[in-house]
């Protein structure tokens, strides 16, 4: 595969001007908001450090030779094998730390919540749970609970996961041991792609990233993802460089195997990372066409957990080729440009946004440098003279990876651009080469005494530096520090409290009631949002109120829903009270006096408030198919609790309470009291 460096070189041009020029914010005003004191800050302290490199260059010289130079034979000097295992086990060691540190090893996000949730579903020995009867109870925005089934609404491969560390009470381990076999599945690609010296400099870059360490402490599905693409990686490079057909027909089969466990945990993802391999195999049989019988066992291998995603879709949604979020958010959630379930056209013009927005996200969160991260990936594109197809197939796994995704409606972040994280090999690879490649041909020895010292130093000062904008340290406190409630130990306050056949209702908020109650009358977790975000709460609950009546039509179908809706607009034109936090946000019609009813609501808020989803996430799954267990959590209705005297009135009945704080052990469950 012969490929020009120009080929590149417009990659490099296209992605300075997406990642390092706001383009996103140019596009749309303050799609990036952070953007300006990001530059103000990489400006002061990137300049001091390539200052400082210089300085110390020219100063010690040739000790900074002999520095390098030690350091360069050190790390070659370990065997393939111990750097390996040394290197992944530091990486594992490093995300179960900030796993236990950042998470307390808990779901953080509302996708972990409901990717547990499904988990607990697995373990019981269903796909899917049976819903409740009364849904408002239990309803969770990324979960599907209607006609019979109840599940996540992701791909069952990332719940399965999930499922085979919660069956050891690990589950919080799990992406932590993904990584440290992402790690070795990468440097062995690498060192078999490239050379030792690449391998191993461009695998410690990666470990020694922030979004790396932060995204594997969580237990999201991107982890798995990235796990199983470095392993076709990796086996696609032994493939390339076997002469012997069993061996090609062996690595084809891996090859084949990795990239359908990735589409059972992100379809999207899979998708590009065949095509990527696809293209590279389909150049390397234009030289040898004899390796063509191992990709017909490659295409068997893929086939096998592939079939295995359609037979689960067809089980849950009811069609092998419809997932759990078109299903539960309707066709309006699938790739494209188009209304997307919030309503807006994703044009592609807002898709180009997300792709600079992405990028311009990378320059900060990929490595937390005083530099810009993507002014290094654009250098390494750049300085590339003699491409090889590995460094055409990373490049074209970054661009694949990122504009998928500017075709994809939703903007998602998590300890960075979040979708672009089966691509961060790629990105880090060049970033790794660019010091080395760009004074490749200096005659000056200063300038590539500069260039060997930048990457450390800028290491240094993200781990140790001072705070700001870009700080990998400070990175690590914030996630220690956000959403504490959510890091509580629901198991180990159940064991304290000796809860035994007990319900525990928990005071969600009156935004989360609200929410859950339009949801199962059929509007979508968006539509819901907006209509919280522009009708009157008070509104809205006077008609849900009206709706569960028993002179009502009480019904749980999209025409109860509109009903809702259309007397919620009908008493006038609302907007969001003021100093609320996003899941507490209600809007009020100005002026209107609330009735006695959402006065009480209202405040219930004031007592405390628990996301929801983290206790649906500790719920079991009995042989029935139905929620039991010793403890059942559900939402706190208020009057509308005596709804499940039916179903759970053998039970003991509690009301749950809030920790002040990660160290607070008293007991979390107070006995109900109906008349309260």
């Amino acid at each position: 595969m012969t490929v020009r460096p120009s080929a590149l070189r417009i990659l490099a041009v296209a992605f300075a001007v997406l990642g390092i020029l706001p383009l996103a914010n140019l596009l749309t005003h303050g799609a990036v908001p952070w953007w300006g004191l990001a530059q103000r800050e990489w400006f002061e302290r990137g300049v001091t450090m390539l200052a400082l490199t210089v300085l110390i260059a020219l100063l010690l010289r040739e000790r900074v030779d002999a520095v390098l130079e030690r350091a360069r034979r050190g790390l070659l000097r370990v065997s393939p094998g111990t750097f390996g295992v040394a290197v992944a086990a530091l990486a594992a060691i490093g995300a179960a730390f900030l796993s236990r540190y950042c998470f307390a090893g808990q779901p953080f996000t509302t996708d972990e919540m409901a990717q547990q949730w499904h988990a607990r579903i697995l373990l019981g020995g269903h796909l899917f749970a049976v819903p409740e009867a009364s849904r408002e109870f239990f309803n969770t925005a990324p979960v599907f609970d209607r006609d019979g089934h109840w599940f996540s609404q992701y791909p069952v491969g990332g719940p399965a996961l999930v499922a085979a560390g919660m069956a050891f009470n690990v589950a919080w381990l799990v992406n932590p041991l993904l990584l440290g076999f992402t790690v070795w599945n990468l440097y062995r690609f690498l060192a078999l792609a490239f050379d030792e010296l690449i391998a191993r400099a461009t695998t410690l870059l990666f470990v020694l990233s922030p979004m790396v360490l932060i995204m594997a402490a969580s237990q999201m599905s991107h982890v798995p993802a990235l796990a199983f693409t470095t392993l076709a990686l990796a086996s696609l490079a032994r493939w390339d460089r076997a002469t012997e057909r069993r061996v090609q027909a062996r690595e084809a089969v891996v090859i084949g195997l990795a990239t359908g466990i990735v589409a059972l945990i992100r379809p999207l993802d899979a998708a590009v990372v065949a095509a990527a391999i696809g293209v590279f195999q389909a150049a390397r049989l234009s030289e040898d066409r004899a390796r063509a019988s191992s990709l017909a066992w490659q295409v068997l291998a893929a086939a096998v957990p592939v079939v295995l995603l359609l037979w689960v879709n067809a089980r849950t949604t009811g069609h092998p080729l419809l997932f759990g979020y078109d299903a539960l958010n309707g066709p309006a959630h699938r790739l494209g440009f188009h209304e997307d379930p919030t309503g807006e056209m994703h044009t592609p013009r807002r898709g180009l946004t997300y792709v600079s927005g992405y990028l311009m996200r990378l320059s900060r969160y990929l490595f937390e440098w005083p530099i810009p991260g993507m002014l290094f990936v654009v250098a390494g594109l750049l300085a590339v003279r003699r491409p090889t197809r590995w460094d055409v197939l990373l490049a074209g796994l970054a661009t694949a990876i990122t504009a998928a995704y500017g075709a994809y409606w939703f903007d998602g972040f998590f300890a960075g651009p979040r979708f672009l994280f089966t691509a961060l090999p790629a990105f880090v690879y060049f970033a790794a080469r660019a010091p080395k490649l760009l004074t490749a041909s200096t005659r000056l020895p200063v300038a590539r005494r500069a260039a060997s010292l930048v990457v450390p130093l800028c290491i240094l000062a993200a781990w140790i530096g001072p705070n700001g904008v870009s700080s990998a340290h400070g990175r690590v406190a914030l996630y220690r520090d956000q959403r504490t409630k959510l890091k509580t130990d629901v198991d180990a306050q159940i064991a304290r409290a000796g809860l035994s056949n007990a319900l525990v209702f928990v005071n969600e908020g009156w935004r989360g009631r609200l929410q859950a109650r339009l949801r199962v009358l059929g509007l979508s977790q968006f539509r819901a949002d907006r209509a919280l975000n522009t009708l009157d709460a008070c509104a809205i609950q006077t008609a849900l109120d009206v709706e569960s009546t028993p002179d009502g039509n009480g019904d749980h179908h999209e025409a109860a829903g509109e009903r809702v809706l259309a007397l919620a607009r009908a008493s006038g034109k609302a907007r969001l009270e003021p100093g609320l936090q996003g899941d507490q946000a209600i809007a009020l019609v100005p002026g209107k006096p609330p009735t006695a009813r959402c006065i009480r609501e209202y405040l219930r808020d004031s007592t405390g408030t628990m996301t929801y989803p983290l206790f649906l996430a500790h719920q079991s799954v009995g042989p029935d198919g139905r929620v039991g267990g010793n403890v059942i959590f559900v939402r706190d209705l208020g009057e509308q609790n005596a709804l499940l005297r039916n179903r759970f009135g053998d039970r003991a009945w509690y009301v749950y309470r809030p920790a002040r704080g990660l160290g607070d052990t008293t007991t979390a469950f107070m006995p109900y009291v109906t008349t309260r």
